[in-house]
């Protein structure tokens, strides 16, 4: 019997290195071929072809160009063109998805419609907040998978709750996170990325937080306040850069270009301190042992915050100020084994084998 293809389907940054470490353990433990699809949610140099220089993974298979002027657009488009690829493949392809973005839906839609089978790797990740994007994509992706790979026991638990493995016939894997694989076994940059020797580390790009103009002019409100005190440097996203100019809000702080991931690792391992509305970069202070501030009100890792390694507030001012001063005094546990020991990606291409093999 032939193996199966297993088909990465990706589109941001951190999907990338998730990307990374799975694919390597994969291609050096099981005999399966690999093929990359990129959505090009992320396809500026310094937002995708950086990652794949880096971190040697191999150039996407197929790259999508896909013109889209809203979220809703872009999910029926790329859907459409990744079931155009995966019609009339073998059935017996496996589908990997990684998290919740909007490339993440798209390829489940397309995976189930063209009879696939789906891995979902991030799964059970629960906000109970229907109104964010990422939770209405995350939690119709599970719905349509078949396998789920969980990063902490509470997503695990999330899924068990609502059924999953049980009367909704699935498989429910406890993992372990390939965030932790990847800053575990990639180095980070030798380089200092700034000169300063205590700064905050900032990213801001959540949908929520830069669409709606009251929420970012209080975020950069409050970093320009924070950054009188103690020096604060963002690697500006791109999306972040076109909500500032449209809405004529400045920042004060050090802003600097996006960076790659083993220079986003020594940034934030030589901060004081990080500010973010991002999941992985919330997960990669905590491996790093800094505490952080999370720009959200109901965090993705809520693990993080129940360890007394992180705060989390909502988009405003004071609320920013006043838990930013709290971080300090934290009584953090930076030990607890919230993400596994590292070898998820060595389980993860272990059930591959098993599944291909039953």
């Amino acid at each position: 019997m032939t193996e199966p293809t297993i088909i990465h389907i990706v589109g941001n940054r951190p999907q990338f290195i998730k990307l990374a470490v799975l694919h390597d353990v994969i291609s050096k433990q099981t005999p399966f071929r690999q093929f990359i699809l990129h959505t090009g949610q992320h396809s500026s140099s310094v937002m995708s072809n950086i990652f794949f220089d880096e971190l040697s993974i191999p150039a996407p298979d197929v790259q999508l160009e896909i013109n889209a002027s809203s979220p809703d657009e872009f999910v029926g488009k790329a859907s459409s063109k990744i079931f155009s690829f995966l019609y009339g493949r073998p059935d017996q392809d496996i589908v990997l998805v990684y998290g919740d973005t909007n490339s993440t839906l798209a390829a489940s839609l397309a995976a189930r419609r063209s009879n696939k089978r789906l891995f979902h790797f991030e799964s059970g990740v629960r906000t109970k907040d229907k109104n964010m994007p990422e939770e209405i994509n995350r939690v119709l992706t599970d719905r349509l998978s078949c396998v789920h790979y969980c990063c902490t026991e509470l997503n695990r638990q999330n899924l068990l709750k609502e059924g999953f493995g049980s009367c909704i016939p699935s498989e429910v894997i406890l993992t372990g996170d390939l965030m932790l694989d990847a800053f575990l076994h990639i180095p980070e940059s030798g380089e200092s990325v700034i000169r300063s020797e205590n700064y905050v580390a900032c990213t801001v790009h959540r949908v929520d937080n830069i669409a709606d103009r009251n929420n970012l002019g209080a975020i950069v409100a409050a970093l320009n306040k924070i950054h009188q005190e103690i020096e604060v440097v963002i690697p500006l996203h791109p999306h972040t850069e076109k909500r500032l100019s449209e809405f004529k809000l400045k920042l004060n702080c050090t802003v600097i270009s996006p960076l790659s991931y083993r220079a986003m690792k020594r940034f934030i391992a030589d901060a004081n301190s990080v500010i973010t509305d991002s999941g992985g970069a919330s997960r990669e202070a905590f491996f790093s042992k800094k505490r952080s501030l999370i720009l959200m009100e109901s965090p993705f890792w809520p693990e993080i915050v129940q360890a007394g390694a992180a705060l989390n507030c909502r988009p405003s001012v004071e609320d920013i100020c006043n838990q930013f001063r709290l971080l300090a005094s934290l009584n953090s546990d930076f030990d607890i084994n919230i993400f596994g020991d590292g070898n998820a990606s060595v389980r993860i291409a272990e059930h591959l084998n098993n599944t291909a093999h039953s």
